[in-house]
């Protein structure tokens, strides 16, 4: 099994409050389904657009996009980042909701280490 990550933004079709309102409503009735097929997630709301990370294997990440892409609650989903994992960061979330700014902090720290886990590999070739 290939661990896979897919994140994306999209665009919400109500206003904020109803948006978030959704979000959190997201969260309750997905947790299951994704616990079953091992998809671990979070989701935020900012501004009037959705992002989220998906993380499991890669099959089962595909095939919640497809279900997602077809939800009427959003338009213009934009995938940001697909590929590959070596461990998950949500692992204990089925599905979660994040406040915007521990959302962007999650993906910060994780651009940081993927930095930093490319210069020691690449240090470890010089001779």
């Amino acid at each position: 099994m290939r661990l896979w990550k897919l994140s994306y933004t999209s665009i919400a079709v109500a206003a904020h409050d109803a948006a978030l309102r959704q979000a959190h409503e997201i969260c309750a009735r997905s947790g299951d389904r994704n616990a079953r097929i091992d998809v671990s997630s979070v989701l935020t709301v900012h501004r009037g657009r959705f992002a989220q990370v998906l993380e499991g294997p890669e099959e089962a990440v595909r095939s919640v996009l497809r279900r997602i892409m077809g939800d009427p609650r959003h338009h213009s989903l934009t995938v940001l980042a697909d590929g590959p994992l070596l461990a998950r960061r949500y692992g204990n979330w089925a599905m979660a909701y994040r406040d915007p700014k521990a959302f962007i902090t999650d993906q910060l720290d994780d651009i940081l280490q993927q930095t930093a886990d490319v210069v020691r590999a690449m240090k470890a070739t010089w001779h």
